[in-house]
């Protein structure tokens, strides 16, 4: 799965924006991005949500490794939780696919 940074970066270079220009729509420093993006400070939700919305980046996309879902108990919950994985590593790869499309 992408990480949180790697999907912001992918969102940040299909938009040609440079970290100054994301920092400063968003009123944070051009350092808070880079360190985001290299997954070196864990965002939180409301920047993740202004970043979304900036980037068009579904949000669910960036919050899914906040979410703290129950590893599930059944083996039924245990294979809902796996399919929804999936479906979030399989959008996140759509994004990136198309992100990168628009760029060429």
């Amino acid at each position: 799965m992408a990480s949180i940074g790697q999907l912001i970066k992918i969102g940040r270079i299909n938009k040609s924006l440079s970290q100054e220009d994301v920092a400063s729509k968003l009123k944070v420093t051009k350092n808070y991005i880079s360190l985001v993006e290299n997954n070196k400070k864990d965002p939180s939700i409301n920047f993740l949500k202004k970043i979304s919305k900036l980037l068009d980046i579904p949000v669910i996309l960036l919050i899914w490794e906040k979410i703290d879902l129950p590893k599930g108990k059944t083996e039924s919950e245990k294979k809902i939780l796996s399919q929804l994985e999936n479906m979030i590593e399989n959008a996140q790869k759509i994004f990136a696919d198309e992100s990168f499309k628009t760029k060429r």
